[in-house]
């Protein structure tokens, strides 16, 4: 399916890592499978351990999506997993990312420039202390997650309440103001049009398992019924 969906022109498929029943062996085999598709190999970690970072970074991702990030400390924290020293406490070793240590030096010279970092603002206990969050150096995206944004405010039954899309614009413009670049899920191509002309620069949309059951679902109406 990586392959498949890579071929489509998307510029970037995350690998979920975090819900996803994904272990390493298998998300490094999809990093090469969306790279030889044209795209850019994301991973959504579990959370945020210096460990499982390392590991998913050596096994191929280009960027990051840390989860449930609510503090100064936290956002701190993660950029400094993600990066090689001076800047982080990423260590080197050889991985699937520079050629099983065939280019080890040359790809940790780039890496930390290269690497994107992305905290996910998905909690309400974040938004009190976004600015803080979004002024820690080497955070390049705030990624909203709506659904459990709405969760933690207490609509379940309703993401988009209009207190959940006040925080949403709240987010949306802390991170326009500190220059990080705003991201967001959308289950379809509406919601991503509409976030876009919001301000969105950054949109995760669908899932393959959506796409999967569109599919067949459209398959299944359009065939005739025999008598």
């Amino acid at each position: 399916m990586s392959e498949i969906l890579a071929s489509k022109g998307f510029d970037w498929i995350l690998v979920d890592m975090e819900h996803g029943q994904i272990d390493l062996e298998t998300a490094g085999d999809l990093f090469a499978s969306i790279k030889r598709g044209g795209c850019a190999a994301l991973a959504r970690v579990p959370g945020n351990d210096q460990a499982t970072i390392k590991r998913v970074l050596d096994a191929g991702a280009e960027g990051i999506m840390i989860p449930l990030v609510n503090t100064k400390e936290e956002a701190e924290r993660a950029v400094k997993n993600c990066l090689y020293p001076p800047r982080g406490v990423r260590g080197l070793g050889p991985g699937r990312a520079s050629l099983y240590g065939l280019s080890m030096i040359e790809y940790a010279k780039s890496a930390n420039a290269e690497t994107l970092v992305m905290l996910q603002a998905e909690h309400i206990d974040a938004v009190s202390r976004i600015d803080e969050i979004l002024k820690v150096p080497g955070v390049d995206m705030l990624f909203v997650g709506p659904f459990d944004l709405a969760c933690s405010m207490g609509h379940m039954d309703e993401p988009s309440h209009p207190e959940v899309e006040a925080v949403i614009a709240k987010l949306l413009e802390a991170s326009l103001n500190a220059h990080v670049i705003p991201g967001i899920f959308c289950m379809g191509a509406a919601a991503a049009n509409r976030r876009a002309e919001q301000g969105f620069k950054f949109i995760a949309l669908g899932l393959d398992s959506l796409y999967l059951s569109a599919g067949a679902e459209a398959e299944k109406k359009a065939l005739k019924k025999q008598a």
